[in-house]
């Protein structure tokens, strides 16, 4: 099945960043004898640097891959940001000669081992250093240092104006800051005269964003990504149902049978299959392995601030009248009957459940009548007719997005899941592990064998988890000790891991799956 054209996020133009020059000396031809059995080495350290281990540089000091202890990329909100921690156990050279001053920058390089993907290439701006202390010469104190994705002048205070629509006004932006721009969207229906009065470029794009207006089905979210591309997206279309239930996305992406554990087969294997996360362990191993995962729940958080029935009020200058407008959460078409769409207490369905007179609604309807209001003030003749009413539109649908969602470990870095972009994941539970459960509780395996209808190991599809998310944010670590990270590394080889990047993916849907029995 093509993917949906809508979901789509295109480049539409490509950044023009100017970033500083990575270079290393090559102190290796590969051809030099190796410790090892006598042999000639093919290998060369620059060919690890972005892969094994990331390229980190500040001002020219180049960090060697054993003082790097983590890095992290979080492109989880509109700018990405970078943690960077490293021991100097060699000297302290660096901190004589590269520690950071007033608007120094980290160079950071890293790349897939497959060179189909485009390489991370990026500069951050320094926001603070914390440096530890260290034993001779300052040597081996921990330094943490903290940035920000540097694109020169986002942070100008300007007076500027455009006269276009929401659509064409950032894509104008991501041009006078040459950014590119990715969307999966065509046009908007909002032209204006868009002032910024005074504003960073960073606020004005912000500002853009939350007025944006297309219709009642649209709702919008912008960020820079990885890349220096400033994406503008249409969340809606990443979310709207399609009525795929859960086992039939397995037949989608072409992995359907991988739920039966039959050892295999080298047809399978060079099989072609769509993008797809899993935690099944078929693919332990591999850039698509989810080792774990955990469930993050902000609903109530965000009903006491917005309520369920949020007006937005305001007085326009055009029509000379005071609106209250209701703004309602877009819910997909048919979902109110078939999923849980996260407005009131789901359970318990009890249509004879009643307040003690006997009148009032069931005690699970009360978000019916919760009322929160908001004052937007007056809305001028120089904006289009739905921006006050868009601002609470589109912030309304995006805290939707919070209330339930996932957050997931890739085993390691994924360069082929972008932010945005809409993404099945397959959630599958082990029923050899309901075996042991079993065995703990003194039930009998052979039982459990046939209750699950066929003998062996065989993964059970996890219905509820299972299914279309899209991609609210990702990122990016590097740690010298993968144990940080790994749940199934053996506890006798504590110490002894390998370096490793992996990658935590931030999940979330609007409706979820009512729970089976």
């Amino acid at each position: 099945m093509a993917q949906d054209e809508k979901t789509i996020i295109r480049s539409l133009s490509d950044p023009n960043i100017q970033i500083d020059l990575l270079q290393i000396d090559d102190i290796f031809t590969g051809t030099s004898p190796d410790s090892v059995n006598g042999e000639s080495s093919g290998r060369q350290y620059q060919n690890h640097i972005g892969t094994q281990f990331p390229f980190i540089t500040i001002n020219g000091y180049v960090f060697d891959s054993g003082e790097i202890v983590m890095m992290k990329i979080d492109a989880t909100g509109f700018l990405p940001q970078i943690i960077f921690i490293f021991e100097l156990y060699k000297s302290d050279v660096f901190r004589s000669q590269g520690y950071p001053k007033d608007g120094d920058i980290i160079s950071v390089f890293i790349r897939a081992k497959n060179d189909s993907f485009k390489p991370i290439r990026n500069d951050y701006i320094i926001k603070n250093v914390d440096s530890g202390r260290g034993g001779i010469e300052n040597s081996g104190g921990e330094t943490v240092i903290h940035g920000e994705l540097f694109i020169p002048h986002i942070k100008d205070e300007i007076i500027k104006s455009y006269k276009d629509t929401s659509f064409n006004v950032l894509k104008a932006i991501a041009d006078d800051l040459d950014l590119g721009f990715s969307t999966n969207e065509t046009a908007t229906n909002d032209l204006q005269t868009w002032i910024n009065g005074g504003s960073t470029w960073e606020d004005f794009i912000k500002d853009v964003c939350a007025s944006s207006w297309s219709d009642e089905k649209s709702f919008y979210k912008c960020f820079i990504d990885i890349y220096y591309n400033l994406n503008f997206i249409n969340v809606n279309n990443q979310l709207d149902s399609d009525g795929q239930p859960a086992a039939g996305i397995l037949d989608v992406i072409g992995i359907h049978d991988v739920l039966i554990n039959d050892g295999g087969s080298v047809e399978r294997s060079q099989q072609s299959i769509g993008k797809f996360i899993s935690n099944m362990s078929n693919f332990q191993g591999t850039n698509m392995f989810i080792p774990h995962y955990q469930t993050r729940n902000e609903s109530t958080r965000i009903h006491e601030l917005f309520g369920y029935k949020y007006n937005v009020q305001f007085f326009d200058q055009v029509s000379s009248k005071y609106w209250n407008i209701f703004v309602d959460p877009i819910v997909s078409t048919g979902a109110e009957n078939t999923k849980i769409i996260l407005k009131g207490r789901t359970f318990p369905k009890n249509d004879d459940q009643k307040n003690n007179n006997g009148t009032a609604p069931s005690q699970q309807d009360y978000w019916k009548d919760q009322q929160k209001y908001v004052w937007k003030g007056v809305q001028s003749k120089n904006v289009h007719d739905k921006y006050l009413y868009a601002i609470s539109h589109n912030e309304r649908n995006l805290q939707e997005l919070k209330k339930l969602y996932i957050e997931a470990d890739i085993q390691r870095w994924n360069p082929n899941i972008y932010n945005g972009e809409k993404l099945p994941i397959i959630i599958a539970s082990q029923a050899d592990k309901m075996k042991a459960s079993a065995d703990a509780i003194g039930v009998d395996r052979d039982t459990v064998n046939s209750q699950e209808g066929q003998a062996g190991n065989p993964a059970v599809l996890d219905p509820f988890y299972s299914g279309y998310y899209m991609v609210n944010g990702i990122s990016i670590t590097y740690h010298r000790d993968s144990s940080h990270f790994s749940p199934t590394a053996p506890d006798d080889k504590a110490g002894s891991y390998e370096p490793a990047f992996f990658e935590t993916v931030i999940l979330t849907r609007r409706e979820w799956p009512t729970p089976a029995g």
